[in-house]
């Protein structure tokens, strides 16, 4: 069951410590907006991964012996499909950006 929550629309201060920052979020022109229910083709994976080269994907992420049972449970789902040698790359958005974040700190980015 869903909540709707009203937040307040004054200005609010927020005191930071010396050693804490503000990091703006890149939102890919998406700000805003959910990823559930979103479908991304391969070059927008590459722009969700810095503009990563598709073999670069594909050595790092997609065919890296290290996440073939996560990658192969996407694919069962249908959250990954790519039909073979030539076709296209087709990734549920919501699982793969949940991807990305568990796996982060592994990458070579």
């Amino acid at each position: 069951m869903s909540q709707i929550v009203m937040l307040p629309t004054k200005a609010i201060q927020i005191e930071l410590d010396d050693n804490m920052k503000i990091v703006p979020v890149d939102t890919h022109g998406y700000e805003g907006e959910s990823l559930t229910g979103r479908t991304w083709t391969m070059d927008m994976l590459r722009s969700w991964c810095g503009n990563k080269s598709t073999d670069w994907l594909k050595k790092y992420i997609l065919e890296n012996p290290r996440y073939s049972r996560e990658m192969g449970a996407m694919e069962q789902k249908g959250q990954l499909v790519h039909k073979g040698r030539g076709s296209a790359w087709r990734f549920k958005a919501s699982v793969m950006a949940e991807f990305l974040d568990r796996h982060w700190e592994e990458l070579p980015w």
